[in-house]
């Protein structure tokens, strides 16, 4: 996978980011924006599931963008906890359509935890990708918006069974509501960090998003 360090605006702050390329690129690649957890859950755009979902989806093809929310990194300004991370996922994905290459009528979403509630709770910064993979949603946020989401795009839920935080039975009967709009895969063992099964659950993601943007 190639890789260029960029900067790009949300608002009126810079935020820091790399654009990953696969190797082969065919004409007009489809393309990804994959947002990191919660700083205090190793959220930035380094984190093992982020690196892990951009490999996977290189291997398919799709070109990635990833990025530090502001406040983290040596994005400027101040995290506020969900309050205005919204734009600068809006903005990711403005920059991801733009991207020279890249076809800006497949675009993808990811989000783990943190900013799985950000997405969910802010619907109309989120309308230009056309699927959205969600990776272990706080339930709160998936109540509130997860039907709506389903309704307007291809849609991924995955979750573990042995998430406190997230846990996968309340999140299968919201999926359920969904009338089978929603997609969902539970890993058996998995936690809300995922860790040491990074590759399980970036596989799956990436598989989901490639098909919905072919």
């Amino acid at each position: 996978m190639r890789q260029t360090a960029i900067s790009f605006r949300s608002e009126k702050l810079n935020l820091e980011g790399v654009v990953g390329w696969p190797d082969e690129p065919s004409g007009g690649a489809p393309v990804a924006v994959v947002c990191p957890p919660h700083p205090t859950l190793s959220g930035d755009m380094d984190n093992p599931l982020v690196i892990a979902i951009c490999q996977a989806l290189d291997s398919l093809g799709v070109a990635t963008v990833r990025f530090n929310f502001r406040g983290v990194g040596q994005s400027e300004g101040e995290f506020s906890n969900g309050k205005q991370e919204g734009h600068d996922i809006e903005a990711a994905l403005k920059l991801a359509k733009r991207w020279p290459g890249c076809d800006g009528k497949r675009v993808g979403l990811a989000g783990h935890s943190f900013a799985a509630a950000v997405i969910l709770r802010g619907l109309g910064r989120v309308k230009s990708a056309r699927a959205v993979a969600l990776v272990s949603p706080p339930v709160a946020a998936a109540t509130q918006s997860l039907d709506k989401l389903a309704r307007e795009r291809r849609l991924l839920v995955l979750a573990g069974d042995a998430d406190r935080i997230a846990p996968s039975e309340r999140l299968a009967t919201l999926v359920e509501t969904s009338g089978g709009r929603a997609q969902m895969e539970v890993v058996a063992g998995a936690t809300h960090h995922w860790r040491g099964q990074e590759a399980d659950a970036a596989e799956r993601v990436a598989r989901f998003l490639a098909g919905a943007l072919v």
